[in-house]
């Protein structure tokens, strides 16, 4: 019985070690990022772009099929063993900015943020320029303070 209980010791000793050290390629399971992380992710490379606003995408936008766009971003996730992401960015353009030049840094960073922190594939990054913003409002442009001096004195 003493080489049983010594042969059952050095078997749990060796089976905690192992559990210890247990290598996870063999476990079996799935990992899902739901749309609104992949939204958030997406969202934060948006507003790292310079010359970039999140526009309303409007009322034709949210009557197609899908979830609505939220902060100028919509997202769509295909079903499958690797998932491919779709995403739809709407926004607004600063006035003097190369559109197309634009965009493609809009494509580009919201596809390496996504896949970087994902592992996901980015299918496509489909940009809709919604507007032009200009920098400088009409209340604040260099005639408006002289007249309102001028007004004081």
């Amino acid at each position: 019985m003493d080489n049983n209980d010594q042969v059952e010791s050095s078997n749990y000793e060796q089976e905690g070690i192992e559990a210890a050290t247990m290598d996870q390629t063999g476990l079996e399971g799935k990992i899902r990022i739901s749309e609104e992380v992949i939204s958030q992710l997406a969202i934060k490379a948006l507003l790292s772009v310079d010359g970039i606003q999140p526009a309303n995408p409007g009322l034709m936008a949210n009557l197609r099929m899908g979830r609505k766009a939220a902060n100028g971003v919509r997202i769509s996730i295909s079903d499958g063993e690797s998932p491919e992401i779709q995403v739809d960015t709407y926004v607004s353009v600063k006035y003097s900015l190369r559109i197309p030049d634009v965009c493609w840094d809009v494509q580009e960073a919201v596809k390496d943020q996504i896949e970087r922190y994902t592992g996901y594939t980015v299918k496509s990054v489909n940009v809709y320029v919604q507007g032009i913003t200009f920098s400088e409002k009409p209340s604040e442009s260099g005639d408006a303070p002289s007249t309102d001096s001028a007004e004081i004195l």
